[in-house]
């Protein structure tokens, strides 16, 4: 199974103990790939260099942040985001790149917390979920838990 993180899922795998990193680790523990574009990767880097909130939530060092961003690209399915998806999300057109990267990659899932995303539900064979949610259908799925260590 592919599964497509958005940014605001993706930036908090810098946390160890948040709910993003669990389903990470519950999802490739499993088998399972999360995929993302050079775009969304882009987004994640941005906003976690320049977004004010952002950087006061995480309170890390800039070092720690390109730590992470440097081995990100090595924890996803990176596509090249050479596909452009038009109109999908008509209440905000900048969140076409995130289903652009979900088509590209093949994913079945697309984790996200944008209410935009997530007011869609779906977009064509691509079923959109936050984290509970998708940990909900991960459990239906009987997906293991992750090992703790």
């Amino acid at each position: 199974m592919v599964v497509v993180f958005d940014s605001d899922v993706l930036i908090p795998l810098i946390l160890p103990a948040s709910r993003s990193t669990r389903l990470f680790a519950r999802l490739t523990e499993a088998g399972h790939v999360v995929a993302a574009s050079e775009p969304l990767l882009d987004e994640v880097r941005e906003k976690l260099r320049t977004k004010p909130s952002v950087r006061e939530w995480l309170a890390l060092s800039d070092s720690d942040i390109e730590r992470f961003l440097e081995k990100l690209p090595a924890l996803c399915r990176v596509t090249p985001g050479l596909l452009s998806v038009s109109g999908a999300v008509p209440d905000d057109p900048k969140d076409d790149m995130v289903i652009a990267a979900a088509v590209e990659s093949g994913a079945l899932y697309l984790i996200s917390e944008d209410k935009h995303l997530r007011k869609l539900k779906q977009w064509q064979h691509i079923a959109i979920m936050n984290r509970n949610e998708f940990m909900h259908e991960l459990d239906r799925l009987d997906v293991a838990q992750a090992s703790k260590e």
